[in-house]
């Protein structure tokens, strides 16, 4: 990695004067985030926040970005002629029952405070910065609607980040072959069956409820021919309504997931066929429908990774190299941006103990101090980063050809 000049040096320093001068704000909308937790698509206070808080800083804001009510598309121009385009992406959607459960509310201000500060410094650089505000990330895959309307079209590099409980981890080097998170994809099989006295005449029903036992232990016996990195989980959501009655209708909604989204397609198919067979056996009618969008896995960038480890270092993050053997068994629509342009997110510690994300645990965390200091760590880390890619071509280029070279990875 080149050892950053003289005016990097200067960049790290106003970088961070900008995020401590923004702190105190920052951890403000933090807090307001979390207190008004919000499901997919509904993020309406803290979209409007988020929108409401980058205007107010000079940026140029477009509201409901891509036709998706609660994105929004900041931007600001670089003073210094033409350029690439460089995204920070926002999250902010909560999770049912226990809120901001996987750290939104940091994702949300490590992001928006990358971009608000490079605001004093765009009169100098070229090109120009983005803010993307993406919703429904939890499920709802706010970032392919927003891929489809061609929101991502002129970006050059997407950077975000990630709370990751106790350990702030960015690689030094990462093999070519390798994948990051799982790809996932979602359905629901309904079996449609006939209704009968269970007791008085069950032969002229039809069980559906045993079409989705048959489609639960045909997926367990599938499990032993399937790769590891493989998961599928399911539930059962409708399974009859009495006892004394042959369900004539029982369904359930399972996710699959695997290391990369070829893979993932042979599982579908394989899934699909356990679940006509479990129709076949019993003689209801299936119906497949589709309860989760198709998250790709997430294609690694090893100069950006480069990058973004030596700038948190430079800023006084302590930095992790990845436990062996670890790739993460999550799953998100930030891999869909990473497949189609260069994408990097940090992953950043918010507790002193290891703690599960998606937990009241990871909730209580996402307030505390250490969560904070991390987020703006991360924010200057992130700006930097951006800097190097609107500053320096050669190292745009080295990103441009190492996207290349993980085509298919």
């Amino acid at each position: 990695m080149t050892q950053p000049d003289a005016q990097g040096n200067g960049h790290v320093a106003a970088v961070s004067a900008a995020i401590d001068e923004l702190s105190d704000e920052l951890i403000r909308i933090s807090r307001d985030v979390h207190a008004h937790p919000e499901l997919n698509y509904e993020e309406r206070y803290s979209s409007a926040l988020l929108a409401d808080t980058l205007a107010r800083h000079g940026f140029d804001v477009e509201r409901g970005a891509g036709g998706v009510e609660t994105a929004f598309r900041a931007t600001l121009e670089g003073g210094a002629g033409p350029g690439p385009t460089v995204a920070f992406l926002a999250e902010y959607d909560a999770l049912p029952e226990i809120g901001h459960g996987c750290g939104h509310n940091l994702i949300a201000i490590s992001n928006i405070g990358a971009g608000l500060a490079l605001k004093p410094l765009m009169a100098r650089l070229p090109g120009r910065v983005l803010v993307l505000g993406t919703p429904a990330e939890e499920g709802g895959g706010g970032k392919i609607r927003m891929i489809d309307a061609g929101v991502f079209d002129d970006v050059d590099i997407a950077l975000s980040s990630h709370p990751a409980s106790n350990r702030t981890v960015i690689p030094r080097s990462i093999p070519v072959e390798e994948s990051w998170s799982l790809a996932m994809v979602g359905y629901r099989f309904a079996y449609h069956g006939r209704a009968a006295h269970a007791a008085v005449s069950p032969h002229h029903g039809v069980n559906a409820l045993n079409s989705v036992i048959h489609l639960f232990t045909g997926i367990d016996a599938l499990r032993q021919h399937l790769r590891e990195d493989v998961r599928i989980h399911g539930i059962i959501t409708d399974g009859g309504r009495a006892p004394n009655i042959v369900p004539d209708f029982a369904a359930a909604n399972f996710m699959l997931r695997s290391r990369d989204r070829d893979y993932l397609a042979v599982v579908v198919d394989q899934v699909r066929q356990v679940a006509e067979g479990a129709a076949t056996l019993t003689g209801a009618t299936l119906e497949i429908l589709d309860a989760h969008p198709l998250y790709e896995n997430v294609r690694p960038n090893e100069p950006l990774a480069q990058a973004a480890r030596h700038h948190a270092e430079a800023v006084g993050m302590t930095v992790h190299d990845p436990r062996p053997g670890a790739r993460g068994g999550a799953s998100t629509d930030f891999g869909n941006v990473s497949q189609r342009i260069p994408s990097f997110a940090i992953s950043f510690s918010v507790s002193e103990e290891q703690i599960p994300g998606h937990s009241l645990a990871m909730t209580e965390a996402a307030i505390s101090d250490l969560a904070h200091t991390s987020a703006l760590g991360v924010a200057k880390s992130l700006a930097l980063a951006g800097i190097d890619t609107l500053t320096k071509p050669d190292f745009l280029q080295a990103v441009r050809d190492d996207f290349g070279a993980r085509d298919g990875a």
